[in-house]
């Protein structure tokens, strides 16, 4: 019997540097092409659902809709940010509605620049979940 090797990576809290790689990828343009930008962004992408909410959760809704986008974005332009059901954005997404703030057009735009077919409400599974 063998036992497959890995590498342990330890979990990274996220804090003020995701935040701001964030708001740095809000613009896209050069940002994603920023090794520190892109390195934070796989970060968040990687974390955990309670690791987002303590991110997301205090943040205005204004900042949060920068943020959806430019996660959006960045799994199409940056390597590793892709999540598919797991994606950080449908949390946000999920946030924002639950706020209320969930903006008309946001779904059309996300369709639009997106190929995660789980974008913007998550697998069907988890919405069954509640």
């Amino acid at each position: 019997m063998s036992a497959q090797v890995g590498a342990w990576v330890p979990s990274v809290t996220l804090g003020a540097a995701h935040a701001t790689a964030l708001d740095a990828a809000d613009g896209a343009g050069d940002a994603f092409a920023d090794a520190k930008v892109a390195e934070r962004l796989r970060e968040v992408v990687g974390a955990t659902p309670g690791q987002h909410r303590a991110l997301f959760e205090p943040q205005t809704s204004a900042r949060l809709i920068a943020w959806l986008k430019a996660l959006v974005l960045a799994e199409e332009a940056v390597a590793g940010c892709d999540a598919g059901p797991r994606s950080p954005a449908i949390r946000i997404a999920r946030l924002l509605r639950a706020r209320g703030d969930y903006p008309p057009g946001l779904t059309a735009w996300i369709k639009a620049r997106s190929s995660n077919r789980f974008l913007p409400y998550g697998s069907l599974q988890d919405q069954l979940r509640g």
